[in-house]
């Protein structure tokens, strides 16, 4: 899974459908047209068609299920499909400033034999990366959990590679231990995250590192985005209610940085415009 841009932010029609996201999901006019007959159902029906752009927001749903109900038939639904395993294949190690606060903390915390597990880590961006500017620690191990398709071409391009120490489940429930649980920018898309992915673990890890999370002050909601080979719910989770999860579990937190360049515009909804995203560090107590 991943939430970052493949596109060239100076093709002519993305500017285009930016300057529209910024007049309909950052400014009163969106609340405006929201109002106008037809115009919402025409401007949603033109976003979520496109196959070109990855950070495109649509609606606001309950659950998980409501906004996969609201998916497009034309479109494929989901993370789990062949064109969205091969996003990241000629591109392993994409290393962005958003991702420098947690190759610093795996710095710190990644120790000799640790069993690190990276929930939603794709084909293992975050491993290629922090091993390019680094290495594991001797007899460490990274298991990267991901849907099917996306754990298979994983598989593949780590014996590529000849990647020491990387593997891939589909299940969270089959990892047999997990020292320092990652997840960058995964967990809003997974439809059981909080509560349900420390509930999944054999054991609760030392160290949480969760990084580029869409966290909101208002109460948990869905929206769908268009990431261009098909479109996915997107969870915002409400902050009282993440940090009491974790704080329920046991956990303090360490360390909280701001993800300035991701945020979330939902046209219509300008009251929801969300202007970067959070990335966090927790430890067991």
């Amino acid at each position: 899974m991943s939430d970052q841009s493949h596109v060239n932010p100076t093709n002519p029609r993305r500017l285009g459908y930016k300057a529209m996201e910024i007049l309909l999901g950052r400014l009163p006019t969106g609340r405006w047209a929201r109002a106008l007959p037809g115009f919402p159902r025409f401007y949603t029906d033109r976003v979520m068609a496109r196959r070109d752009h990855t950070g495109l927001y649509s609606g606001i749903y309950p659950s998980y299920a409501a906004a996969m109900q609201a998916i497009p038939k034309s479109r494929q639904s989901g993370w789990n499909t062949d064109n969205s395993a091969k996003l990241w294949s000629d591109h392993i190690d994409p290393v962005r400033l958003s991702t420098y606060p947690v190759f610093f903390w795996l710095s710190q915390l990644y120790r000799e034999n640790d069993a690190l597990v990276d929930a939603g880590g794709s084909i293992g961006v975050t491993y290629y990366g922090y091993k390019r500017l680094g290495k594991l620690p001797e007899g460490a191990t990274w298991t990267v959990v991901e849907v099917t398709k996306i754990a298979e071409e994983g598989t593949r391009i780590a014996q590529r590679e000849q990647a020491v120490g990387l593997s891939f489940l589909d299940r969270l429930q089959d990892v047999p231990r997990c020292d320092i649980l990652i997840s960058c920018g995964a967990m809003q898309f997974m439809e059981t995250s909080i509560p349900g992915m420390l509930e999944a673990l054999p054991a609760k890890p030392r160290y949480l590192i969760l990084n580029k999370l869409p966290i909101t002050p208002y109460e948990d909601f869905w929206t769908l985005q268009n990431y261009g080979p098909a479109v996915t719910p997107n969870r915002l989770y409400n902050e009282r209610k993440f940090l009491e999860y974790f704080n329920g579990h046991g956990y303090q937190l360490r360390d909280r940085w701001d993800v300035q360049d991701l945020d979330c515009i939902i046209p219509f909804h300008p009251e929801r415009y969300l202007k970067e995203f959070a990335g966090f560090v927790f430890e067991l107590r």
